[in-house]
Protein backbone atom coordinates (compact mmCIF):
# COMPACT_ATOMS: atom_id res chain seq x y z
CA UNK A 1 0.00 0.00 0.00
CA UNK A 2 1.03 3.57 -0.52
CA UNK A 3 1.91 6.11 2.09
CA UNK A 4 -0.56 8.97 1.57
CA UNK A 5 -3.21 10.79 3.58
CA UNK A 6 -6.15 9.78 1.34
CA UNK A 7 -7.66 6.29 1.61
CA UNK A 8 -7.87 4.48 -1.76
CA UNK A 9 -11.61 5.00 -2.12
CA UNK A 10 -13.90 7.91 -2.92
CA UNK A 11 -11.37 10.50 -1.70
CA UNK A 12 -8.67 9.07 -3.98
CA UNK A 13 -11.07 9.03 -6.91
CA UNK A 14 -12.01 12.66 -6.27
CA UNK A 15 -8.37 13.64 -5.89
CA UNK A 16 -7.47 11.98 -9.21
CA UNK A 17 -10.44 13.61 -10.91
CA UNK A 18 -9.45 17.01 -9.56
CA UNK A 19 -5.87 16.34 -10.72
CA UNK A 20 -7.11 15.66 -14.26
CA UNK A 21 -9.18 18.87 -14.19
CA UNK A 22 -6.24 20.90 -12.87
CA UNK A 23 -8.04 21.76 -9.63
CA UNK A 24 -5.49 20.63 -7.05
CA UNK A 25 -2.99 22.51 -4.92
CA UNK A 26 0.75 22.09 -5.39
CA UNK A 27 0.92 19.74 -2.39
CA UNK A 28 -1.97 17.61 -3.72
CA UNK A 29 -0.37 17.49 -7.18
CA UNK A 30 2.89 16.22 -5.69
CA UNK A 31 0.99 13.60 -3.69
CA UNK A 32 -0.92 12.37 -6.77
CA UNK A 33 2.34 12.10 -8.74
CA UNK A 34 3.86 10.02 -5.94
CA UNK A 35 0.78 7.80 -5.90
CA UNK A 36 0.94 7.33 -9.67
CA UNK A 37 4.63 6.47 -9.48
CA UNK A 38 4.29 3.92 -6.66
CA UNK A 39 0.77 2.40 -6.66
CA UNK A 40 -0.39 0.22 -9.59
CA UNK A 41 -4.01 0.31 -8.36
CA UNK A 42 -4.01 4.13 -8.52
CA UNK A 43 -2.35 3.97 -11.95
CA UNK A 44 -5.20 1.76 -13.24
CA UNK A 45 -7.81 4.11 -11.78
CA UNK A 46 -6.02 7.05 -13.39
CA UNK A 47 -5.99 5.29 -16.79
CA UNK A 48 -9.75 4.58 -16.54
CA UNK A 49 -10.45 8.23 -15.69
CA UNK A 50 -8.36 9.36 -18.68
CA UNK A 51 -10.29 6.99 -20.94
CA UNK A 52 -13.66 8.25 -19.62
CA UNK A 53 -12.57 11.85 -20.11
CA UNK A 54 -11.58 11.17 -23.72
CA UNK A 55 -14.83 9.34 -24.41
CA UNK A 56 -16.88 12.23 -23.00
CA UNK A 57 -15.00 14.65 -25.21
CA UNK A 58 -15.74 12.53 -28.30
CA UNK A 59 -19.47 12.11 -27.66
CA UNK A 60 -21.50 13.51 -30.55
CA UNK A 61 -23.72 16.46 -29.78
CA UNK A 62 -27.27 16.29 -31.14
CA UNK A 63 -28.14 18.85 -33.78
CA UNK A 64 -30.07 21.85 -32.53
CA UNK A 65 -33.67 22.26 -33.69
CA UNK A 66 -33.51 26.04 -33.43
CA UNK A 67 -30.90 28.74 -33.71
CA UNK A 68 -29.33 30.45 -30.72
CA UNK A 69 -31.22 33.65 -31.58
CA UNK A 70 -34.57 31.82 -31.62
CA UNK A 71 -33.76 30.16 -28.31
CA UNK A 72 -32.76 33.44 -26.65
CA UNK A 73 -35.90 35.16 -28.01
CA UNK A 74 -38.05 32.35 -26.61
CA UNK A 75 -36.33 32.58 -23.22
CA UNK A 76 -36.78 36.35 -22.99
CA UNK A 77 -40.41 36.09 -24.16
CA UNK A 78 -41.04 33.58 -21.39
CA UNK A 79 -39.43 35.89 -18.81
CA UNK A 80 -41.57 38.81 -20.06
CA UNK A 81 -44.74 36.70 -19.76
CA UNK A 82 -43.86 35.71 -16.20
CA UNK A 83 -43.23 39.35 -15.25
CA UNK A 84 -46.56 40.42 -16.77
CA UNK A 85 -48.35 37.65 -14.88
CA UNK A 86 -46.72 38.74 -11.62
CA UNK A 87 -47.76 42.34 -12.22
CA UNK A 88 -51.34 41.27 -12.99
CA UNK A 89 -51.46 39.17 -9.84
CA UNK A 90 -50.07 42.01 -7.73
CA UNK A 91 -52.50 44.59 -9.20
CA UNK A 92 -55.45 42.22 -8.93
CA UNK A 93 -54.54 41.25 -5.38
CA UNK A 94 -54.13 44.90 -4.45
CA UNK A 95 -57.51 45.76 -5.92
CA UNK A 96 -59.17 42.90 -4.04
CA UNK A 97 -57.54 43.98 -0.78
CA UNK A 98 -58.64 47.60 -1.38
CA UNK A 99 -62.25 46.52 -2.00
CA UNK A 100 -62.26 44.35 1.11
CA UNK A 101 -60.77 47.13 3.26
CA UNK A 102 -63.25 49.67 1.88
CA UNK A 103 -66.15 47.31 2.55
CA UNK A 104 -65.04 46.52 6.07
CA UNK A 105 -64.34 50.20 6.74
CA UNK A 106 -67.76 51.18 5.40
CA UNK A 107 -69.60 48.63 7.52
CA UNK A 108 -67.85 49.46 10.75
CA UNK A 109 -67.64 53.22 10.36
CA UNK A 110 -69.44 55.19 13.12
CA UNK A 111 -71.45 57.23 10.61
CA UNK A 112 -72.92 54.11 8.98
CA UNK A 113 -74.75 52.77 12.06
CA UNK A 114 -77.61 55.36 12.07
CA UNK A 115 -78.17 54.79 8.36
CA UNK A 116 -78.47 51.06 8.89
CA UNK A 117 -80.89 51.59 11.78
CA UNK A 118 -82.98 54.01 9.72
CA UNK A 119 -83.10 51.57 6.82
CA UNK A 120 -84.14 48.74 9.11
CA UNK A 121 -86.89 50.86 10.74
CA UNK A 122 -88.26 51.99 7.38
CA UNK A 123 -88.33 48.43 6.06
CA UNK A 124 -89.94 47.03 9.20
CA UNK A 125 -93.04 49.31 9.01
CA UNK A 126 -94.36 47.50 5.98
CA UNK A 127 -95.71 50.75 4.45
CA UNK A 128 -95.01 51.12 0.79
CA UNK A 129 -95.19 54.89 0.82
CA UNK A 130 -93.39 56.71 -1.92
CA UNK A 131 -90.93 59.38 -1.01
CA UNK A 132 -92.10 62.72 -2.31
CA UNK A 133 -89.65 65.55 -2.72
CA UNK A 134 -90.97 69.02 -3.38
CA UNK A 135 -88.21 71.02 -4.94
CA UNK A 136 -89.93 74.23 -5.92
CA UNK A 137 -92.87 74.13 -3.50
CA UNK A 138 -91.97 72.92 -0.01
CA UNK A 139 -94.69 71.16 1.97
CA UNK A 140 -94.02 73.28 5.07
CA UNK A 141 -93.53 77.02 4.88
CA UNK A 142 -90.33 78.06 6.54
CA UNK A 143 -90.43 81.62 7.70
CA UNK A 144 -87.24 83.56 8.35
CA UNK A 145 -87.90 83.43 12.12
CA UNK A 146 -87.89 79.62 12.03
CA UNK A 147 -84.81 79.35 9.88
CA UNK A 148 -81.86 77.58 11.32
CA UNK A 149 -79.28 80.02 12.55
CA UNK A 150 -76.02 78.33 13.53
CA UNK A 151 -73.16 80.46 14.79
CA UNK A 152 -69.88 79.67 13.04
CA UNK A 153 -67.96 79.28 16.30
CA UNK A 154 -70.38 76.64 17.70
CA UNK A 155 -70.38 72.93 16.88
CA UNK A 156 -73.49 71.25 15.46
CA UNK A 157 -73.32 68.69 18.26
CA UNK A 158 -73.61 71.45 20.92
CA UNK A 159 -76.92 72.83 19.56
CA UNK A 160 -80.08 72.19 21.59
CA UNK A 161 -82.33 69.50 20.11
CA UNK A 162 -86.06 70.03 19.62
Amino acid sequence: MSNHSYPPDKCTFELLSAYLDGEVTAQQRQEVQELLANDPEIQGLYQRLLFLRQEFNHLPTPPSTCSAKQLSNAVFASIDREQKQRKMILWGGGAIVAVILASVGGIFSPNRAPLLQMAQQNNSTGDDEALVIALNEPLIDITPQESLMIPLDQSLLDLPRN
